[in-house]
């Protein structure tokens, strides 16, 4: 699903507090639903300092998830695949376990009923987890 204007907004409203903010908590919850990209404890904490917030209101989130928009479309497409993985990959071991995966496509698409067939076509060596060389085979083709 292509990330519009619309669609951070409808995002930032689904996990905005009582007085529409994003704290930290909430904020990395919003961009993993958003980008499915989970961003560390310290890049959160980081941002927030760097911006002097404590809560994240509505203009402030869109503004960085736009420009941060900006940046993806010229980066290397070995980095963003690189990215996606490292997200996947929850247990941070190297690999993305069966678990990992599940957890993933249950956080982002709660629906989707098709999850160990994908995992089991990633994983081609049936070695119950999907490496690097996997998941890049996966991803281009």
């Amino acid at each position: 699903m292509a990330i519009t204007k619309g669609r951070i907004q409808t995002i930032f409203a689904k996990y905005a507090d009582e007085n529409n903010t994003l704290d930290c908590q909430g904020y990395k919850v919003a961009f993993l639903a958003l980008t499915g990209y989970k961003p560390t404890k310290a890049m959160v904490q980081r941002l927030y300092a760097e911006l002097a917030l404590t809560h994240m209101d509505l203009d402030t989130f869109t503004a960085i998830q736009e420009h941060r928009l900006s940046n993806v479309h010229g980066s290397n497409e070995t980095e963003l695949m690189k990215q996606i993985f490292n997200t996947l990959d929850w247990s941070c071991n190297g690999f993305i376990s069966k678990a990992d995966f599940q957890r993933a496509v249950k956080l982002i698409m709660p629906h989707y009923s098709k999850a160990d067939e994908v995992f089991d076509k990633a994983d081609w060596d049936d070695d119950g987890k999907i490496t690097w060389r996997d998941f890049c085979y996966l991803m281009k083709n």
